[in-house]
């Protein structure tokens, strides 16, 4: 007899408590004729938007998030960490990828051709190369090596001895400058380094750059820094009389240009298919993309095996919290679910409110996450000439399946909840 007259008490105070609802700028109390009273909506605050007032809805998503931080702020906190670090995680792995990509750059403006068991390419090749139309220059190199340190170790890079001409051509095509100092004199030991490689490797001019006693940057004799370069890629050169003279074994390379960037990709697709693969290598920029991919693929793939796991628990952690808090809600919710509110409007105020948590986290996460590489770029990075780029895109495209399962692990949970929700009941262990 009590849960039916709490029943028709409740029913009975449905259309005044709506008409609170809709109407109402200050929140809506529902007294129950039993004498008890429970505040369902929190206050309407009122707006003020060029110049009119205008009316919050008690009902708005809004209203719980902002009076509510203490329950709200814990949720919005953990997807801001879980962003920034899958951003930040990711942004170093794809740390790897620039790094090859923009030491190597150089091969998009000009194609290397290397002899095979031979310390020249064959007449009939270079005949061939020379008798393509996008060709325009073709140069003689011979190679020395050097190292650029990496995140993840040391790599070789090239040190390309050219004549005076070779190399101006190559400067110019590569849109490369003098920054200080001078280029090699013909038949001397001297060197030029793109200005990062110099800070990489913590060398100012007049250092020896490749002695007789280094183990991965060798010459017969100390090659020292006459000049730095700037521009977009990297490249180191020194004169080619020095290196036919002081390294024997050296082989003799050829690099073909052609009258711009934009041919060099047409020449090299047509070079792939022209030359014995047998007698020479062929070094171009497409093949070097697809060889660091290659390379990097387990990598990639433990690192998004390792993301779905922590997006996985992050998002049920999350999930069961805002359980938690929709438990502490459902005298609220059964209240509006007594007075008429059908279970989908409710259920997707709670999504509303959950999608507004996962988006102001997600924000401030990739906020933060741009904050703390930066801080790492200019601190750490750059003064030893490390490569990072804080606005790696495809890092934040890693971290968009977190407001999403979040916001699906807590709507399912919820759910559940509002599906098998007794408002009477409910009402009835408040009295």
């Amino acid at each position: 007899m009590l849960r039916f007259a709490i029943t028709c008490n409740v029913l009975r105070t449905a259309s005044i408590a709506r008409n609170d609802v809709k109407g109402a700028t200050h929140g809506a109390e529902v007294k129950l004729n039993t004498g008890c009273s429970y505040s369902v909506f929190p206050e309407a605050k009122l707006l003020r938007s060029k110049g009119r007032t205008t009316k919050l809805h008690p009902l708005s998503p809004w209203v719980y998030f902002r009076r509510n931080l203490g329950k709200t702020l814990p949720v919005s906190f953990v997807v801001v960490v879980a962003v920034a670090l899958v951003a930040s995680v990711v942004t170093l792995i794809d740390s790897i990828d620039t790094t090859v990509l923009t030491m190597y750059g150089y091969q998009r403006f000009l194609t290397v051709v290397t002899p095979r068991n031979a310390l020249d390419v064959a007449d009939d090749l270079v005949a061939t190369i020379r008798k393509e139309p996008l060709t325009t220059q073709m140069y003689v190199g011979q190679p020395a090596f050097t190292v650029v340190k990496t995140i993840f170790g040391k790599m070789p890079f090239v040190v390309f001895g050219l004549d005076s001409k070779g190399r101006n051509a190559v400067i110019s095509r590569c849109g490369l400058r003098l920054r200080s100092g001078r280029l090699p004199v013909d038949g001397q030991p001297e060197i030029v380094l793109h200005e990062d490689i110099a800070r990489n490797r913590g060398l100012t001019l007049g250092d020896v750059v490749l002695k007789p006693d280094s183990e991965d940057s060798y010459s017969i004799v100390p090659m020292r820094l006459v000049g730095t370069l700037e521009g977009p890629v990297w490249f180191a050169m020194t004169s080619q009389e020095f290196i036919e003279n002081h390294f024997p074994l050296s082989p003799h390379g050829q690099i073909v240009l052609t009258k711009s960037p934009e041919d060099q990709s047409r020449l090299d697709a047509i070079l792939d298919k022209k030359l014995d693969k047998s007698r020479s290598r062929l070094w171009t920029y497409a093949s070097l993309v697809r060889e660091t991919r290659d390379a990097l693929g387990s990598l990639y793939l433990i690192m998004t095996i390792v993301i779905s796991i922590v997006v996985f628990a992050i998002s049920f952690l999350t999930g069961m919290l805002a359980n938690i808090y929709f438990t502490q809600r459902l005298p609220e919710f059964a209240t509006l679910a007594a007075i008429g509110y059908q279970r989908n409007s409710l259920l997707f105020r709670v999504f509303g409110e959950i999608a507004i948590l996962c988006a102001i986290g997600w924000g401030l996460g990739a906020l933060l996450n741009l904050g703390v590489l930066y801080a790492i770029k200019t601190q750490i990075m750059n003064p030893r000439g490390l490569l990072l780029d804080p606005l790696d895109y495809a890092a934040y495209r890693y971290t968009l399946p977190l407001p999403i399962t979040i916001t699906v692990f807590a709507i399912t949970a919820i759910g559940n909840r509002l599906r098998s929700l007794d408002p009477v009941s409910i009402i009835e262990r408040r009295q």
